[in-house]
């Protein structure tokens, strides 16, 4: 599935926006590992989002989505594109060989 993010920005002076994005199963998951135990999501049939690629306005800033999984940036004024992105939404099925 593939989505943008638009915005429309008219705030006075230059405030940080910050959005955070709801990505715990995945990375619990990727803590645990694939063959953790009992309360491992990837085990449970939870389903799962994966984002697979995202593109960002180049007021973001990189360095805060890479460490704390937000998106932080200091809005243009108007109508721009925040991000482009691509997700899969399935469920992880395991089975024990």
């Amino acid at each position: 599935m593939a989505g943008k993010v638009v915005m429309k920005s008219y705030l006075s002076g230059m405030p940080e926006c910050k959005f955070g994005i709801n990505d715990k199963i995945v990375m619990e998951a990727k803590g645990k590992g694939l063959s953790g135990g009992g309360d491992d999501p990837a085990r449970s049939g939870k389903p799962v989002v994966v984002i697979d690629d995202c593109q960002f306005h180049q007021c973001v800033k990189l360095s805060k989505f890479e460490t704390e999984h937000s998106i932080s940036f200091i809005p243009p004024d108007g109508e721009f594109e925040l991000m482009r992105y691509v997700f899969n939404f399935f469920l992880l099925c395991l089975s024990t060989i």
